[in-house]
């Protein structure tokens, strides 16, 4: 029997590849991510305007649309801008902050901003030093022109927060040391990303308690992504004149979401090509088609065949290989979810999608009460990537992915 480490070899082989380049989330690399980005060039260049000018920016979009690929290339994007204006720019990127509190959030930007000046200040570093920990990753990205982009992954513990300091002291020391690095560089510019996976109560409080830290300072900005929120949050978000643009992601063109696929495909291409190979034409056209405007959807489904194809040796996926790869990728996916989880998905299928204006027969058909009994589940599911927010008028109705298969009949 061939071993399937020589399946793989001889697939890639075939098609051209080092490796396979889909990934649910985008590389740690910066520049790999602005490699494969595609589209959104307008909402680009307003966020690199309004950063260099020390103006606030969130962004927003569901789960999946392509929110941390924007922002990593944006960054790419205005450090070599900067660059060639001959400027210096200090950027911190912030990919997680874990169990959130307004206390984890000072103390993981004090660190951030302590670490880049510790070089120049004993006092800067004596703060790092008390707040790192073993969970803190930090690193320099050379990117091309001798531009350098300071990246910091944040994955702090309790453990890590040894400092004895009073939260509003740590907050005074934020505020002092932002200060000093707006005056050690041009211009500042904090990126704070994953918000969309913080509850909001929890994003509000740190932004009502936080004014100063983000209104003061006319070289210094902040850029956040986030959900897509109701009215009512809105409003309060609106109304406390942090943000000056509120960028909107939509779902991507089918155009778009085809060229990053290929750019995919030639990120891990030794000889890049405009082609799709091992996907043909019309199957990457229906590729697109199921991924619904998504990109996270493209990268799932098309990672799914490409490993679907490497066991059953199918060297070129047409559309015979798709009619006999994709079932069985459907079904391998729900069988991994509760039979709670899967019961709902189904019922949602059924129903063709759901939003809050459920009547009572659909609510007892998915077994609850209120709409709001199902919202853990619902965040679940769209978490997995199986639900897919749809917007239309002002209003967002969840819709099966297309990787779900249709529901079994009733018995």
């Amino acid at each position: 029997m061939t071993s399937i480490l020589k399946k793989r070899q001889a697939f890639f082989k075939s098609c051209g590849l080092r490796e396979n380049p889909f990934r649910t989330v985008p590389p740690d690399d910066f520049t790999q991510v602005a490699k494969i980005f595609h589209g959104r060039q307008e909402i680009l260049e307003k966020a690199i305007l309004n950063l260099y000018e020390g103006r606030n920016i969130m962004v927003r979009g569901g789960w999946g649309i392509g929110k941390t690929a924007l922002i990593k290339t944006m960054l790419v994007q205005l450090q070599q801008e900067v660059a060639e204006l001959q400027e210096e720019m200090l950027i911190i990127y912030i990919g997680g902050i874990p169990e959130m509190t307004i206390a984890t959030f000072y103390r993981t930007l004090l660190l951030g901003i302590t670490q880049q000046l510790a070089g120049n200040s004993t006092e800067a570093k004596a703060i790092a030093d008390s707040l790192g920990g073993s969970n803190i990753q930090a690193n320099r990205n050379k990117l091309e022109g001798g531009v350098n982009l300071f990246v910091m992954t944040a994955k702090v513990s309790r453990e890590a927060n040894t400092i004895d300091l009073k939260d509003s002291a740590v907050y005074q020391q934020l505020l002092f040391w932002l200060d000093q690095a707006t005056e050690s560089y041009s211009r500042v510019v904090i990126a704070i990303d994953d918000l969309d996976k913080r509850d909001y109560p929890i994003v509000q409080q740190i932004l009502e308690n936080s004014l100063d830290l983000f209104r003061q300072g006319s070289k210094r900005a902040f850029i956040m992504t986030g959900r897509r929120l109701t009215d009512i949050q809105d409003a309060t978000t609106r109304s406390l004149g942090i943000f000056s643009e509120d960028l909107l992601l939509e779902p991507m063109s089918n155009d778009d979401l085809r060229q990053i696929a290929i750019n995919h495909l030639n990120s891990a291409r030794n000889d890049p090509s405009p082609g799709c190979h091992p996907f043909t034409d019309a199957v990457l056209d229906r590729i697109v088609e199921y991924a619904q405007g998504i990109p996270r959807q493209l990268n799932i489904i098309c990672d799914k065949l490409l490993s679907a194809a490497i066991q059953q040796e199918y060297f070129t996926i047409d559309e015979p290989a798709l009619q006999a790869l994709w079932p069985n990728i459907q079904e391998q996916i729900v069988q991994q979810l509760t039979p709670q989880l899967r019961h709902l998905l189904y019922n949602i299928y059924q129903l063709g999608g759901i939003d809050e204006d459920l009547s009572n027969n659909d609510l007892d058909q998915l077994g609850a009460i209120t709409f709001n009994e199902l919202l853990p589940s619902l965040n679940d599911l769209q978490s997995l990537d199986l639900l897919v927010p749809k917007t239309s008028n002002q209003k967002t109705r969840l819709l099966p992915s297309k990787i779900v298969p249709s529901p079994p009949p009733a018995q």
